[in-house]
């Protein structure tokens, strides 16, 4: 399958639910729209074969234009042709009713605000060129007429459309921008998470630092901040391949899951290396939180028959006076993180 196939079947999913909402709307549209229509057209005495190409356009129209998107490679495209042809059959209507004003000028209003609420302002540009066209067309066919008079008729036969119509379209715009909202969310937070470990990335880290930096230096409170790099880490991705590597580093992510507290933030900060904000956290319950860790990694084992076992070296730095920036808070941790490793391995230093 190449480029071209995957484009046309992405294009296809994506524009399914949107003929779908189209087709719906189109259908109410078309149906409110026949009853004014209708009015103007038997008050003018219009002819027996206009009425039924109105029925047509009203109740035969929507299916058609329906399933000609559907099984169409594109369907936005198709449906985008599909609602400017809309617009032009509103122009042909308005000039039918010789401009009579209070459902030409509804109708028109519908028409362009549908559009931009589908495809933005080069979809109305496009629609609304098409109205005009098709109007001035079959204006200049009936003889230029204007029809400056509503009857009571027509009047009551054109607020289903106002009231129904609008309401419609608020719910159809109101659902689709909570669909939008909870979608930004879902992408906001993978964009703050690491992809392999389902933990908080390094940039979440950072603004969480941040925040709790800024909490710190107004109201001094305790925080810790907790260091961790996996030993030997290199050694296992070389001997037993970046599979088993990835493998350890979510087994290691679970352990911080488990070891930590809601309001806690465990995080990759890149490699194998993972840090964990502790907000309003004393240096001995820091400490308490890196020995759950410590004792729960050495249970794991990389390569049973091979007898690799996971360890950790861990520092840990409180929050102190002069941090102000995240370099700051983390540069203390990460030299705590160093002492630890200079004296062995597999332990925890704390400042």
């Amino acid at each position: 399958m190449n480029g071209s196939d995957n484009l046309n079947i992405s294009s296809r999913v994506t524009g399914r639910p949107f003929v779908r909402r189209m087709y719906l709307m189109r259908i109410l549209g078309t149906f409110l729209c026949f009853f004014p229509i209708l009015s103007v057209l038997l008050e003018l005495n219009r002819p027996y074969w206009l009425i039924a190409l109105l029925s047509t356009n009203a109740f035969v129209w929507p299916t058609v234009a329906f399933l000609r998107a559907r099984h169409s490679p594109t369907p936005l495209t198709v449906e985008h042709y599909n609602l400017v042809f809309d617009a032009a059959a509103g122009g042909f209507w308005i000039a039918m009713m010789a401009v009579n004003p209070l459902p030409s000028v509804v109708i028109a209003t519908i028409l362009l605000s549908d559009r931009l609420s589908a495809g933005g302002f080069d979809l109305m540009r496009k629609a609304g060129m098409a109205m005009a066209g098709a109007f001035a067309a079959a204006w200049v066919a009936q003889g230029m007429q204007v029809e400056g008079f509503v009857t009571q008729r027509t009047m009551y036969a054109t607020l289903p459309l106002i009231a129904l119509y609008m309401v419609a379209l608020s719910v159809l715009t109101d659902t689709i921008a909570v669909k939008l909202r909870i979608k930004s969310r879902e992408l906001e937070r993978i964009a703050m998470m690491d992809p392999l470990l389902d933990i908080a990335n390094r940039r979440l880290l950072e603004q969480r630092i941040q925040d709790e930096l800024d909490l710190y230096n107004r109201a001094p409170r305790h925080s810790a901040l907790i260091f961790i790099d996996i030993d030997n880490f290199k050694e296992v991705n070389d001997r037993f391949g970046h599979e088993v590597g990835d493998a350890l580093l979510v087994s290691v992510s679970k352990i911080l899951h488990a070891a930590t507290r809601k309001s806690d933030t465990p995080a990759r900060l890149g490699g194998d290396e993972f840090v964990i904000l502790l907000p309003d956290t004393t240096p001995e319950e820091a400490m308490v939180v890196a020995t759950r860790i410590l004792e729960a990694s050495a249970l794991l084992t990389v390569k049973p028959e091979h007898r690799f076992r996971c360890t950790l070296s861990i520092g840990i730095a409180s929050a102190a006076p002069g941090m102000f920036l995240v370099p700051h808070w983390l540069k203390a941790a990460d030299d705590a993180l160093y002492r630890a490793k200079r004296l062995g391995k597999n332990q925890i230093y704390a400042h």
